[in-house]
């Protein structure tokens, strides 16, 4: 015998019990070989330490049961031919004290030769199995339970002699961790009752919820008799966990006192439809005895129950029981004096049955195997003892098929698989409440659940569901991501999230973000799917077939037709004074520079080569510099002459054609050097990209381009359009509009506006746009140049034969006693723009 057995019966010896007289009643009947029973008859009262009344019908079923299963293997020729079995059934009022001097009982027979108790049966709870398996198994009698479901009782090197016909609460627990994934309640509170059963179901499922998204942001033990105030506390915490999350459901593995005293405080506290509780088989199987009077509190829930099905003859037996005025079973009277009968409440009659037939069974096959022909008297003095051994071994081996609960068999350990009822409190009218079955798990098929369950809970808790179930409660800790977004885990708290948009070109697969559609180096290029679960191939768009580029092709073509035609007409018309005078080189220039330009728009609507995007890099600009640079060294050609010719005949520096052509040439180089430098930096290449278009995506060839060149050929370009802008300002009042100095002022103030215009969208925009508004720009800007700088003047010379003369006006403010005045060689006065007039024949 261990010592660390033998002191934990004594401490629980020392604990006081009143055992009264109906707390001592015995149901007894004489055989050559006995099974004692341990079954939880009463309720106990703690404070009190004393028996109270019987629970309810089911207390007496289950007594009856015993001494109705033990008849029937009596009446059975098959087995345990000419022995009888005989049974001695205790009740231990659910209490490990008053369990532990019953065990004693059985002792005695050691003592004083009487030993031929076969096993026990029982007893009803862990906690009372612990205590009482532990004193049997010093004497190496083994114990059968019917309701005792710690997982500790597993551990075969403790508690070698004890079976059980009920599965252990780890499979409670995977049946309960299956509904919870069923309908997607991710984020639990447990409250559990510190002992064997409570605290070993928690270590339990915290161990397997790890290969799950489930989380216990909130946990707590509680003793047997703990004070209120602890109840009010865990009720506290559970709410201000409530209005910081979705917690919506709180497991229960709580012994019957703890759940009772609970529900109580929830149901004072008016804090109930806030939670979907979801019981362990101490909350299902008293039925509604744990939560009597405050049904309210619990409504919803969810309970388990193991699997015991109706043994028909026993029913028979039992109703015919009832009826008769004397019955050997002595809380037969107490039952029809003191309890109402409970319809709702399984007795699980059946489970104390087969562990009475796994009994039968074992002995069966020790005796056909110790005393195959010997009497049975002479037999039984010697068969136990040395054999009790021997016959656990042989009752781990038995299988049968049971007449209500199918095929009963043990695992190696002692154990047997799990089979529950998932039961669900609802109301059926005013004031009335009951269980009612709504799914089944077993250890081979898990979980079958009803399609709907109805759940009683406030509507802030309500949604419609992703889980196949309509307005499923959800327990989580945050919203679900949603479409098209990725779940990040917060670290500091493992069981919330925040959610996160997937780039468009990826997949979203169980809320990760998937790799891209779109591979470039492999080169592929693909794009999810409607659902964003996989990807579709797209069709590669031709730049030069979309209506846009057809119209903007079309309208440079035409722009380059008209500059040709105009440039042609300028040619024919050189001699003509206007067009000598309007800087006939700069104006080949200019009309050059309008031809590119018109011809870099239709390069950025044409399918993209490493050619084109070198042109588009280049041409647009030095195009643009012929313009601009041209036109402003007309301008401040002009504005010098007549600046120069308000005070002498002398000829301004740098005037003539040659040099004029030499300045404009030089500054045009500056945008050729950007280019070629880029070129060398970046060389010209190409990609594709999708379209932003969500309703029709295809795939674009874009040329690669660097922000940073781009940005530098704007800056340049807008520099020289500011450059004539104001010297364009300053030569406005030039007499009679010479050379269309008004004109061309309106042609760069106009091109100034394009440029403010589309500058923003050139740099904010996408690559597609880019182009598109890249080329609109040039078409402008080229068209206003042509018309206000070259047809302009071609009107000029072909329809008004105009020569540029002093107006009377000018002519009136040449005053000839002004000191201002300069004088010819006869002394005339000369004005200051006949001066100008002069040095601008002599440089034509």
């Amino acid at each position: 015998m261990c010592w660390y057995r033998l002191g934990l019966i004594f401490a629980l010896l020392e604990i006081p019990v009143v055992i009264t007289e109906q707390g001592s009643l015995l149901y007894k009947k004489e055989g050559d070989f006995v099974i004692g029973a341990l079954l939880a008859l009463r309720e106990f009262n703690v404070s009190a330490r004393v028996c109270g009344p019987i629970l309810d019908l089911g207390a007496v079923r289950r007594a009856e049961a015993v001494a109705f299963a033990v008849d029937q293997i009596n009446n059975d020729e098959s087995i345990l031919q000419n022995v009888t079995l005989g049974y001695e059934i205790y009740d231990t009022c659910y209490d490990s004290s008053v369990a532990l001097r019953r065990s004693l009982d059985f002792t005695k027979r050691f003592r004083d030769g009487s030993d031929n108790v076969i096993g026990i049966v029982g007893t009803s709870l862990s906690a009372t199995a612990s205590v009482t398996s532990l004193l049997m198994s010093n004497f190496n009698m083994t114990m059968i339970s019917h309701f005792a479901t710690s997982d500790d009782l597993s551990n075969s090197d403790r508690y070698q002699f004890f079976m059980r016909i009920i599965a252990p609460d780890s499979y409670q627990v995977n049946a309960i961790i299956d509904i919870l994934l069923h309908y997607g309640w991710e984020y639990v509170a447990f409250i559990y009752t510190e002992n064997i059963y409570g605290r070993g179901a928690y270590d339990v499922f915290v161990n397997k919820i790890k290969q799950t998204n489930i989380c216990v942001p909130y946990s707590r033990g509680m003793r047997s008799t703990e004070p209120q105030s602890v109840y009010t506390d865990t009720l506290d915490d559970l709410q201000e966990l409530r209005s910081q999350s979705h917690l919506s459901v709180v497991i229960l593995f709580a012994e019957l006192e703890n759940i009772h005293h609970f529900m109580q405080t929830v149901y004072s506290r008016n804090a109930t439809r806030q939670f979907i509780w979801i019981g362990s088989d101490s909350f299902g199987i008293p039925c509604l005895n744990s939560i009597k009077g405050i049904e309210k509190a619990a409504l919803g829930a969810l309970t388990m129950i193991p699997k015991a099905g109706i043994n028909e003859k026993f029913e028979h037996h039992f109703q015919k029981a009832q009826n008769e005025s004397e019955s050997d079973n002595p809380w037969m009277q107490e039952y029809r004096k003191d309890v109402t009968e409970n319809d709702d409440c399984p007795a699980f009659d059946s489970l104390l049955a087969d562990a009475v037939g796994v009994f039968a069974r074992g002995m069966d096959a020790l005796l056909r195997m110790e005393c195959p022909n010997q009497n049975i008297s002479e037999c039984k003095q010697k068969i136990l003892g040395e054999n009790r051994i021997l016959l656990q071994r042989l009752l781990l081996n038995v299988s049968y098929n049971s007449l209500s609960n199918g095929k009963i068999f043990f695992l190696n350990r002692g154990d047997s698989l799990g089979r529950y009822d998932i039961r669900h409190l609802v109301k059926t009218e005013p004031g009335q409440y009951r269980f009612v079955t709504v799914g089944n798990w077993t250890a081979d098929d898990r979980l079958l659940m009803e399609p709907s369950v109805g759940w009683d809970i406030e509507d802030d808790h309500v949604l419609s569901s992703r889980y196949s179930y309509d307005k499923v409660p959800k327990s989580l800790c945050a919203d679900p991501c949603g479409f098209g977004q990725r779940r990040i885990t917060l670290e500091d708290q493992p069981c919330c999230w925040r959610c996160e948009q997937c780039d468009d070109d990826r997949r979203v697969i169980n809320e990760t973000c998937a790799d891209s559609c779109i591979n470039e180096t492999a080169g592929f290029y693909r794009w999810p799917r409607e659902d964003r679960q996989e990807c579709v191939d797209l069709e590669k768009q031709v730049r030069s077939s979309r209506p846009e580029s057809i119209i903007i092709i079309s309208l440079g073509f035409v722009g380059m037709v008209i500059t040709l035609i105009a440039t042609a007409m300028y040619y024919t018309k050189r001699e003509e004074r206007l067009i000598k005078a309007s800087s006939r080189e700069l104006s080949y220039i200019i009309a050059i520079g309008v031809f590119c330009t018109y011809l870099g728009s239709a390069f950025y609507m044409t399918e993209p080569s490493k050619g084109t995007c070198t042109i588009r890099r280049i041409l647009p600009h030095v195009a643009t510099s012929l313009i601009y640079v041209s036109i402003g060294t007309i301008t401040v050609r002009l504005y010098r002459i007549f600046k120069a010719g308000k005070k002498s005949l002398k000829r301004p520096k740098f005037i003539h054609p040659k040099s004029q052509i030499m300045i404009t040439v030089s500054l045009s180089a500056v945008p050729v050097i950007w280019g070629i430098v880029w070129l060398c930096l970046q060389p010209p290449t190409i990609h594709i990209e999708v379209n932003s278009d969500e309703s029709n995506r295809f795939l674009l060839v874009l040329c690669s381009t660097s922000i940073i060149h781009r940005i530098g050929q704007l800056v340049w370009d807008i520099a020289v359009v500011f450059v004539c802008c104001y010297f364009a300002f300053r030569a406005r009042n030039l007499p009679a509009n010479y050379n269309q100095s008004r004109f061309i002022a309106f042609s760069v103030f106009s091109t100034l506006v394009v440029y403010i215009a589309f500058a923003p969208a050139l740099v904010m925009s996408d690559s597609l746009m880019q182009d598109l508004y890249s080329a609109l720009g040039l078409l402008i800007q080229a068209t206003v140049v042509i018309c206000l700088v070259i047809i302009v003047r071609l009107y000029a010379v072909m329809y008004t034969n105009f020569i540029p003369t002093e107006t009377s006006e000018n002519s009136r403010s040449a005053n000839p006693g002004s000191s201002q005045t300069n004088r010819d060689d006869s002394g005339k006065p000369i004005s200051s723009i006949s001066k100008s007039l002069e040095i601008i024949d002599k440089t034509m």
